[in-house]
Order: structure tokens, then sequence, then C-alpha cells
């Protein structure tokens, strides 16, 4: 049995109120949380474990929420640099800050060098889905007026978002990883496995 382990920093970017807390707390702790204003930013980290054929994979995100409010934005530039994902986040309720989550990717690709906006991977995150109309009908004409890609999500249900971070994890390369001998570097209490079958292992990656 072979272990891989990679480190990933995830930046959260959007304007206030989009639901970008709300978000790492539902990845992180599994609930819904209101959160007051982030200042600056906060970070949190948490494991994502998953197999391919035999080796089996651990992923370290190191997830940083950044504050969206106007007056931390010359703050924001410092948590761009060795970004390997950016998550900018918009709300569903309000289409308006789409555009303002244009504006945050157009600042993050003059900030981070030709190399580093090569390497970045933004996924455009929708969040609030489920203040949408329930009428599937409407729901989905209402996302069609989005004209381009996006991850539909509600941090308050939870609808979407592990699958915004298992996608993350099992695009990244495997000539990426790099082979884990540690065998204490197992955090159990903060872990998500991926593998929908557990199986029986001595590795400890």
């Amino acid at each position: 049995m072979v272990c891989y382990y990679k480190s990933l920093k995830v930046v959260l970017l959007g304007e206030s109120a989009v639901g970008k807390s709300a978000i790492v707390t539902r990845f992180s702790t599994g609930k819904f949380q209101r959160n007051n204003a982030t200042i600056g930013a906060a970070y949190v980290t948490k494991s994502v474990e998953f197999k391919d054929g035999e080796d089996d994979y651990k992923v370290q995100l190191e997830i940083w929420d950044t504050a969206g409010q106007e007056r931390y934005r010359s703050l924001t530039p410092m948590y761009y640099r060795n970004t390997d994902v950016a998550l900018v986040v918009f709300d569903l309720s309000r289409l308006q800050s789409l555009s303002m989550a244009h504006k945050w990717i157009d600042e993050l690709n003059q900030y981070v060098e030709n190399k580093g906006r090569e390497r970045i991977n933004i996924v455009l995150v929708g969040n609030k889905l489920d203040l949408l109309s329930s009428d599937d009908g409407i729901r989905e004409e209402t996302l069609g007026e989005i004209h381009q890609e996006f991850k539909p999500v509600s941090a308050k249900t939870g609808e979407g978002i592990d699958l915004i971070f298992e996608d993350i994890v099992k695009s990244i390369p495997r000539d990426q990883f790099e082979l884990k001998e540690d065998a204490n570097t197992r955090n159990t209490n903060n872990t998500v496995d991926l593998t929908t079958t557990r199986h029986s292992s001595t590795c400890s990656c």
C-alpha cells in the first residue's frame, strides 16, 4: 500500500455577506452558522483522504477566509501568495454581487505572477441556493441567467459544499503528490474520507 500527501492552499474571495465564512464553517464542521463579518482573514485546516486504485491519498487543505468589506481590501493581496485554489463567491439571491466577483478575479490576476496565474485554479461559487424559489423550473431559469460556469451551493442546507472540495481534491494531478512515510500525520478528528467503502489498511497517511 502506497500513501501520498499534498498540502493545498485555498483562499475564499468575494464581497461581504455573500456567505464565505458560512461555506468554510459548513465544510469544516458540517454545521451552518451565521457569522459576523470577517476581520482581515480567518484560517482553518481540514484533511481529505481518498483512494485511487490501491494507493491512498491525503490532502491537507489550508483554507483562508478573507474579509469582503472595503476597509479590509488592502489586506487581501497578502493572502494571494502561493494560492493553489481561489473560491470566488457571489450571492445567488443578489446577482449584482456577480459583477463584484469578477472584480475579485481581476484583482487576483493582477497580483499573482504569470507563472502563478497559470497554476491557480479559480472556481466561481454561487451561494445561497436555498433562497431561490423551490419551484424547479423557476430555479433553473434563474441559474440559467448566469451565462458562465459556476458552482451553485447552499451553506445553509449544505447542498453542493462538500462536492466543491471533493472536485478540487480529486482534480489534483497525481504527480504533485509526495510519498508520505510519517505514520503520525493522520488527524482523524478533522479528516474527510472520500472513499465510499472502507478498506482495511496499514497506511497511515
